[in-house]
């Protein structure tokens, strides 16, 4: 008979007690390691300098009014800023600027756009024209820092900063200051005559019972071929104890232009973050090409294509 080996014997044991206590446990051991990452924050403030005045504007006047915008983030961003006017008259209802009708025929051209655009105010005819060309109806110049590296955008009426702004970053101001018309429409004026029969003891400044007269009303009673004051005090019956008081006012009609109105330039800003998909949606396609080259850039850094039409192509 064959002689096992001690080898053969031990295995043959190990094989008795796996039938006897069940399955084997496998060796196993889990190890991870923390890949920690952390991020940054948006923060970007819209910065003006303007005291509004005290009094009522002038027409001709120029009141300080300094734009711009910095970054106050962690993140590169791109920003854009619109301007948005409204006239309101004393009853709160808003005068339409764009009508070549009635109350805002200051300026008023065929062919208008009718949208918002950087006035620039020709003081020798009264016309209203704009950086990108066009006409419309404002009757207040925005007047732009010069060099200030903005670029308008009529396809969309934003002011577009030629630059990425970085963390602490901040533009050039985009407005200095604005400047209400010279020739600006106050409205529609009537003269009204007024008269009272008094005496001398009379307070001419403190009359209350003026009556309102028009002199074509009166006949030429003295014949000297005119009628006037004269004419009035004979068909008065002013005797020489009496006095006759008369006065001339000038009163705002009901078509009252911009007269006691009320001016609200709105300034919004949008900062975007500056990567070529978040500039493309939120700016859209139709942009400055100095914006497009910025996009450009930002793509050709990340090794993305310049335009979609290019790779479907």
């Amino acid at each position: 008979m064959k002689k096992i080996s001690k080898k053969a014997t031990a295995l043959a044991g190990l094989g008795v007690l796996a039938v006897v206590g069940g399955t084997f446990a496998y060796y196993n051991q889990t190890v991870s390691l923390e890949n920690p990452l952390t991020t940054g924050h948006y923060d970007n403030e819209l910065i003006e300098d303007y005291t509004p005045p005290t009094d009522d504007l002038k027409p001709g006047a120029t009141i300080d009014k300094v734009v711009g915008a910095k970054n106050t983030g962690d993140y590169p961003v791109m920003v854009r800023i619109k301007m948005d006017e409204v006239w309101r008259n004393a009853d709160g209802d808003i005068i339409d600027r764009h009508s070549s009708e009635g109350l805002t025929a200051f300026a008023a051209k065929a062919g208008a756009s009718g949208e918002f655009i950087a006035q620039q105010i020709d003081d020798e005819d009264g016309d209203v024209s704009n950086s990108a060309g066009g006409e419309d109806y404002s009757v207040v110049r925005k007047n732009l820092t010069s060099n200030s590296n903005w670029t308008y955008n009529v396809n969309d009426g934003y002011w577009y900063y030629n630059e990425v702004l970085y963390s602490g970053e901040k533009t050039g101001n985009l407005l200095d200051s604005i400047t209400l018309a010279s020739n600006i429409d106050l409205g529609l004026y009537t003269q009204k005559n007024w008269y009272f029969t008094g005496n001398a003891s009379t307070d001419k400044e403190n009359i209350s019972g003026w009556i309102e007269y028009d002199i074509t009303d009166y006949s030429d009673l003295n014949g000297d071929g005119i009628t006037d004051a004269i004419d009035m005090a004979l068909a008065l019956n002013i005797t020489s104890e009496q006095k006759l008081f008369r006065k001339n006012e000038s009163l705002l009609d009901d078509a009252k232009g911009y007269a006691d109105a009320n001016y609200t330039l709105t300034v919004t800003s949008q900062f975007v973050q500056a990567t070529p998909d978040a500039l493309e949606t939120e700016f859209g396609s139709e942009l400055p090409d100095d914006i497009k080259e910025i996009i450009d850039g930002l793509k050709a850094e990340m090794g993305v294509p310049e335009t979609t039409a290019a790779t479907e192509g």
